[in-house]
């Protein structure tokens, strides 16, 4: 008795020039469970094949008239592999048996052999067919797993930059923010020490700046503060760093810059602050700014970055008392004034018990707030 259970799959084509001596095979394969379609044109059936509607081909080659081996590579051409094939022959010797086989066969069976080895050979190579079916169902789930965790990395990937970009950049201005200003200062000041390169600073203060928004409304101040951003970042070189400390307070770092360099360049950004007439709201609002200018190792005074920002800080102050609207450099100033900002900034290190930080001391008024006993 024939196992006749049926097969998860088991769409099998005959080919066969004489169909007619194959009745039986077709017949039992019928009653096995299995959908069997014979075809006797080569054509149809390499495009029953191309459907992808055959699970397995049984090419009968009988011995009037032999089928060029060739089809058998036609058939996992056009389906694209994983098609098993056997093939039926007219009494297959072994020279026989290993010509189709090296073509391509996964069974070659003499076309005599027991109704019952012929089910079971293709119950075997249904089998096959169905494992790699499954194979090709996981490695289609696989690639559109990895396809999803891609895609997934890559959202990641940009909520990552924009949050870092909300870290690291001013939401108003979207020049850099004062956490990543301190980062990069320290960064930059170290890259300096490391190949004894110049670096300077400037520290920018809008003069005035609450008449404007007295004035004008906190909008228009706002406008204002983001056109400054973009005036400032014109000045600059590309390697420089533009960043937003304050309210109204801008810093600049600007690498490989000596005293000189850096002066110019804070010149030009008084002198474009200046002439600008900011139209908001159809008004025109002018203002001006007060820079100033630390720079390493230029001031011999200064040792670390902390010490680049609060000398610059007081070189603003300076600016502020004189006049404002104008740059003050460190250098410029008298030799024992340099000492007293030396001292208040040792002092300022003790008593805090840290070092000095751009981070720290905005928001704590730090640089506002000069030790008790300072003289400046």
């Amino acid at each position: 008795m024939f196992d006749r259970r049926p097969d998860k799959i088991g769409r099998i084509l005959i080919v066969s020039p004489h169909l007619e001596t194959l009745a039986s095979h077709v017949d039992q394969m019928a009653r096995t469970g299995w959908s069997v379609t014979a075809l006797g044109d080569e054509v149809e059936a390499l495009a029953a094949v191309r459907a992808r509607s055959i699970d397995l081909v049984v090419l009968h080659v009988p011995a009037t008239a032999p089928t060029d081996a060739r089809l058998i590579a036609s058939f996992r051409q056009v389906y694209g592999g994983g098609l098993p094939v056997m093939v039926l022959a007219h009494h297959p010797d072994g020279p026989c048996r290993c010509y189709y086989l090296d073509k391509g066969a996964d069974d070659v069976i003499c076309e005599s052999t027991s109704l019952e080895e012929l089910i079971s050979r293709v119950r075997a190579l249904l089998r096959f067919k169905q494992l790699h079916d499954d194979l090709d169902s996981s490695r289609a789930e696989l690639a559109d797993a990895v396809q999803r965790e891609r895609s997934l990395l890559a959202d990641l990937r940009r909520h990552n930059e924009h949050l870092q970009s909300l870290v690291t950049t001013d939401p108003l201005t979207h020049v850099a923010s004062v956490r990543s200003f301190h980062q990069m200062l320290t960064h930059e000041f170290k890259t300096a020490k490391r190949y004894n390169k110049p670096i300077s600073l400037l520290m920018l203060d809008v003069d005035h700046f609450k008449v404007v928004n007295d004035c004008y409304g906190h909008p228009s101040g706002d406008y204002v503060l983001k056109e400054l951003a973009v005036v400032l970042t014109t000045c600059v070189r590309e390697s420089d760093v533009v960043a937003r400390v304050g309210g109204e307070e801008f810093a600049v770092i600007l690498p490989q810059a000596d005293t000189k360099r850096a002066s110019r360049i804070a010149e030009r950004i008084r002198h474009d602050i200046r002439g600008r007439k900011f139209q908001v709201f159809g008004r025109r609002i002018h203002v001006t700014a007060s820079i100033g200018l630390a720079t390493w190792p230029n001031n011999a005074e200064i040792t670390e970055h902390g010490m680049l920002v609060y000398f610059a800080d007081q070189a603003l102050l300076r600016a502020k008392d004189a006049g404002r609207d104008r740059v003050v450099s460190v250098k410029g100033l008298e030799a024992d004034v340099r000492a007293r900002m030396q001292r208040n900034y040792a002092q300022w290190s003790v008593t805090s018990g840290q070092e000095a930080t751009a981070v720290s001391s905005y928001h704590a008024g730090a640089w506002r707030e000069p030790p008790a006993g300072d003289e400046l």
